[in-house]
């Protein structure tokens, strides 16, 4: 328990259970900061979590005491704590400004509230110089808690708060109902909200602050004195963190969907490279070490989709107008057999087709006829979605009545093997 807590003590024993939750935020924490600390972008990022992760360290009674009994420095503890608090909130704030797109006239602004917190911590450090503090008697705020220079360094800190969580909030909340996606714009709601509730907590303890130490009026009492303030504060960094998670997840999220994606259009990748060898740049890996690989899986995902639009390309010239006439007819004949998914569209199941009569007209020893622009394409300028349409076409041909209704056009050429790998 803190002693500066409104419901803190002096003789609280630090809790046994403390250091494992501390090495485990430390654990994670550390290889986050050496992965953000390689893009500008995203060093705001790395600044906030060593931020938070050393306030949050020194925020044990335990952690403080032996780090002021190590450096012979009475509540050094505090003060390093509220300079780390500081700094998490310029962190903040440049987050804010990279998540909003902020311009020229924002970023001006931005760099005053960042003067001003600079500011606010260098006071800090100076007001910290003259108060009363004594090593058998740790944390100043507790028995203190009168004194004028006391009550100006923690109405300092909780002003550098404020300055931060209103800043971060306007600059957030212009872009609340214009970001790009429901999700960003569901996430800035979060920290807007954020930014709120912790004006709200610094309100509390401001006002508690000035109660305590002039014999004022204040209106909590009994459980309610350190319950209130406490809620407010975890509520506000549930808030902010959920915010700031939320792009963070959609992204893991979107990279998993493509490393299945990249990993399940294999088969049909291998099986055009066969077909169609000399369109695979560089030499092809195998199944384990693309597996143990994960790097640039945007860029590997564009290349094999590429890759494999190039093969089916090449294998349409072996496809005649002919043909493909005889293919469509053949479609707009033939009903599905019950059961069987109907809902892909007609160009894809055509397409299905006739890559699999280029699939067997090639070997077979037909002509390329030249003409591969008499094949329907189902294309599409974005990556996910150009990916999910190779998903159906690999789906759509390993699906028996596609192999007969191509058969039924070239009933004497070979059956291929089909593409079904491991999803």
């Amino acid at each position: 328990m803190i002693c500066s807590d409104l419901t803190g003590s002096i003789d609280a024993q630090p809790d046994p259970v403390w250091p494992a939750i501390l090495a485990g935020l430390w654990l994670t924490a550390l290889p986050a900061v050496a992965r953000f600390s390689r893009s500008p972008r995203r060093r705001p990022a790395a600044l906030l979590l060593l931020s938070v992760s050393g306030a949050a360290t020194l925020s044990g009674y335990g952690m403080r005491r032996s780090l002021d009994a190590a450096t012979g420095i009475p509540d050094g503890s505090i003060l390093a704590g509220h300079l780390l608090g500081v700094a998490g909130v310029a962190a903040v704030l440049e987050l804010a400004a990279a998540l909003t797109g902020a311009g020229a006239p924002t970023r001006r602004g931005l760099r005053a509230a960042q003067l001003l917190l600079a500011v606010g911590a260098f006071s800090l450090t100076a007001l910290f110089v003259p108060v009363p503090r004594e090593l058998d008697h740790p944390d100043f705020g507790c028995w203190q808690a009168s004194s004028p220079l006391v009550v100006t360094y923690e109405l300092l800190y909780q002003a550098c708060l404020a300055t931060g969580l209103a800043v971060a909030g306007s600059l957030v909340r212009p872009r609340v109902r214009t970001a790009g996606t429901r999700l960003h714009r569901g996430a800035l709601r979060l920290i807007v909200g954020g930014c709120a509730t912790g004006l709200a907590y610094v309100a509390v303890r401001c006002w508690y602050l000035l109660a305590h130490g002039f014999a004022l009026p204040y209106p909590l009492s009994g459980p309610y004195l350190g319950t209130v303030p406490v809620l407010l504060l975890e509520s506000a960094l549930a808030l902010f963190g959920s915010g700031l998670l939320i792009p963070a997840a959609y992204r893991s999220a979107v990279f998993l969907r493509r490393l299945v994606r990249y990993h399940r259009l294999r088969p049909l990748w291998a099986l055009l490279d066969r077909a169609a060898p000399g369109h695979v740049l560089g030499r092809a890996r195998s199944p384990l070490a693309e597996v143990l690989d994960v790097r640039g899986i945007e860029r590997k995902l564009y290349r094999r989709t590429i890759e494999i639009r190039d093969a089916q390309w090449e294998l349409a010239g072996y496809v005649s107008p002919a043909m493909a006439d005889a293919a469509a007819t053949g479609l707009r004949a033939t009903r599905r057999p019950p059961g069987t998914d109907t809902r892909p569209a007609t160009e894809a199941v055509l397409e299905a087709v006739l890559l699999e009569l280029a699939l067997r007209a090639k070997p077979a020893g037909l002509p390329c006829t030249g003409a591969p622009e008499s094949a329907p394409w189902t294309g599409e300028a974005d990556l996910d979605t150009e990916a999910r349409a190779l998903l159906t076409l690999r789906r759509l041909r390993d699906d028996p009545w596609v192999r007969g209704a191509a058969e039924s056009v070239l009933p004497v050429l070979p059956t291929l093997p089909t593409t079904q790998g491991p999803v």
